[in-house]
């Protein structure tokens, strides 16, 4: 058995490789020869270029195939690791890193082939300098892995040295995705969910009503094809890893990239506090108020405290004007390519009067929420540790998310047992599900789970709607952002439902935040389809009746201005106006939908059938000549 360790990016490091020998582990020097007894013949480890390791026969043998071969143990260990077959979500090096807290890994188990060894001139240690396997690749803030060659599990440890090196730090295996983690130490209900987490199976391999996640690469098929493939899934409520693609710009989780990314450090920001936030639990639920567990400060203190075990903080929605874009997802963000489409169209007077047609002498579109903008991209800072409860992104969106430097654990969570055909049944158990103010007190309450690792190298595209958690094993920086499509807006429709209540149910709230720029985009994607069935009149059924239901819904129902996040507009303000005016345009678009299919309710036509089905192929050419 072979096992290969590094230390981490900002600390002295050691990189070894060893050898399980007579029950114990023996450092090998790669550049001297050590004897061992396999089976029943003497051999030398010897550095190869190709396998990291190969046995000889013989020490003239060794001398002879180690020449010009490196001799580094970070190298060898890197080439070790992906013989043996080990690959990070992004395929990087991520793996070459040291063993995880003694007290209950297979490495003190004396797990493999045990082997007698006589050592040539042993050294005990052997060091060398930190330093990248390959440009190509980063291994910039994971600490730990074992790799056993010989049919022997390994795990990666996520962790900040900092923290994992705390005498107190246990760790939590995560066997689906061969890694594990120090367990959530700030309040002992994380703990058990974060358990209940890594206990879970792969989503990729869930199918419990639905396919809960597949799985796409970005390489080897033309754009065209990937983007089908992805519509497809998000239409279905499935979400969809992509490999295949990282940000441009490297970066570690430190002051120095970060202000390269993210100027200024003085920038004043707001934090969740995962230990304010176990003060809570205390707490009657009548009792517990939220605000306690935001803090502000600066973005200066929070990168510093990311290596403080008193610090477990997460901060949401830093807004990124300057994004990365994907080139997979540029041709489904059907928001932006609606208002793109309409941006020349204006649908408020000069007087400030609020019309259902063209507005002459008025170039486009006049006012916007910052909301709107907001909401297309963001980053998402993290200390490891941290855990996000179950809660589905608000409102209505999709989302994609992509990690900059270091690792997210998603937990999505579909319902077990519930009648997919009665939306009602499916809103009451969602309600039941986040009956409790801090969902963790029902984590695991008639769901299905499935976990997904998200590391740099993919982009992780989620359906509207979708419930789930996230654990931060390491401190992450992640961008991301949301967005609408036409073959998601049945689930968009029903997620808004979830979210207000809209047919007088007693929902639980269970998002993380507001977005009241949704309606503003629902409605140019509206006004957008007398345009685009031009070039493709052929749209789901179902979706098209959601945006029915949204749009003819009043404004007022949706209840962001009672949030933080709401507009705070008044009647007689401008873009209260022009928000009207580009409302009746769409009433006007949508009525003669509903006319030609003889509906009358669209929101109670929504109620029936599956859920989640997006309904079959309509022609809507007509509306072409509106």
């Amino acid at each position: 058995m072979v096992m290969c360790t590094s230390g981490y990016q900002d600390t002295p490091a050691q990189h070894m490789i060893s050898i399980f020998v007579q029950s114990k582990w023996v450092v090998w020097n790669p550049s001297r020869a050590l004897r061992v007894r396999l089976a029943d013949a003497f051999v030398y480890p010897t550095p190869c270029k190709f396998t990291g390791m190969k046995y000889v026969a013989s020490e003239t043998e060794f001398l002879q195939e180690s020449k010009g071969v490196p001799k580094d143990a970070i190298t060898l260990a890197y080439l070790i690791a992906i013989d043996a077959g080990v690959k990070g979500t992004g395929g990087s090096t991520d793996y070459l890193i040291p063993p995880v807290s003694r007290s209950n890994t297979a490495l003190d188990k004396g797990k493999g082939r045990e082997v007698d060894f006589e050592m040539a001139g042993i050294e005990p240690h052997f060091t060398v300098e930190e330093g990248d396997v390959s440009m190509e690749h980063d291994h910039e803030n994971l600490r730990g892995t074992s790799v056993y060659l010989f049919g022997v599990n390994y795990r990666r440890l996520l962790a900040h040295p900092q923290i994992s090196s705390n005498p107190a730090a246990s760790t939590l295996d995560w066997s689906a995705h061969g890694i594990s983690t120090v367990t959530q130490w700030t309040c002992k209900k994380d703990a058990v969910a974060t358990a209940f987490m890594a206990n879970s199976r792969k989503a990729s391999e869930v199918n419990h009503h639905y396919r809960m996640l597949v799985e796409l690469g970005s390489h080897g098929k033309p754009l065209r094809e990937l983007h089908r493939d992805i519509r497809q899934a998000l239409a279905q409520g499935t979400a969809v890893l992509v490999h295949g693609w990282g940000p441009e710009q490297a970066m570690k989780f430190g002051l120095e990239d970060i202000r390269e990314y993210r100027p200024p450090l003085s920038q004043t920001i707001k934090w969740q506090d995962a230990s304010e936030r176990a003060k809570l639990f205390k707490m009657p639920p009548s009792a517990r108020s939220y605000v306690n567990q935001i803090v502000e400060g600066s973005l200066h203190r929070f990168v510093l405290a990311s290596v403080d075990p008193k610090s477990c903080w997460n901060c949401l929605d830093l807004p990124s004007l300057i994004p990365d874009i994907p080139p997979f997802l540029r041709g489904i963000l059907d928001d932006r390519m609606a208002m793109m489409t309409t941006g020349t169209e204006a649908y408020v007077t000069a007087k400030g009067q609020a019309t259902k047609g063209d507005c002459s002498g008025l170039n486009g579109l006049q006012l916007m929420h910052f909301d709107a903008w907001r909401s297309c991209a963001w980053d998402v800072m993290t200390h490891g540790g941290f855990l996000t409860y179950p809660h589905h992104d608000a409102t209505g969106f999709l989302t994609y998310s992509y990690i900059r430097t270091g690792a997210k654990l998603w937990a999505y969570i579909h319902l077990d047992d519930v009648n997919e055909f009665d939306s009602n049944d499916v809103a009451a158990k969602w309600n039941a599900y986040y009956k409790h103010p801090m969902a963790t007190e029902t984590y695991d309450k008639n769901v299905v789970v499935g976990t997904v690792l998200l590391e740099k190298g993919a982009v992780l595209i989620q359906p509207p709607g979708v419930n789930h958690m996230v654990y931060t094993p390491v401190p992450t920086v992640m961008s991301g952002g949301h967005f609408l499509t036409y073959e998601t807006m049945h689930l968009t429709e029903m997620a808004l439902t979830l979210d207000f209540g809209l047919g007088k149910e007693d929902i639980q709230h269970a998002m993380n935040a507001l977005h009241p720029g949704t309606l503003r985009k629902v409605y140019r994607m509206v006004i957008a389809l007398p345009t685009l069935v031009l070039e493709q009149p052929l749209f789901h059924e179902r979706c098209i009746i959601a945006l029915a239901s949204i749009v003819s819904t009043d404004p007022l129902s949706f209840g962001v201005d009672e949030y933080e996040e709401g507009v705070r507009l008044k009647a007689k303000d401008a873009l209260s106006a022009e928000l009207a005016g580009e409302r009746a345009r769409a009433l006007h678009i949508m009525g003669a939908v509903l006319v030609k299919w003889n509906i009358t309710d669209p929101w109670n036509e929504m109620r029936k059938g599956l859920w989640r089905d997006p309904g079959p192929l309509k022609d809507i050419s007509f509306l072409g000549l509106l």
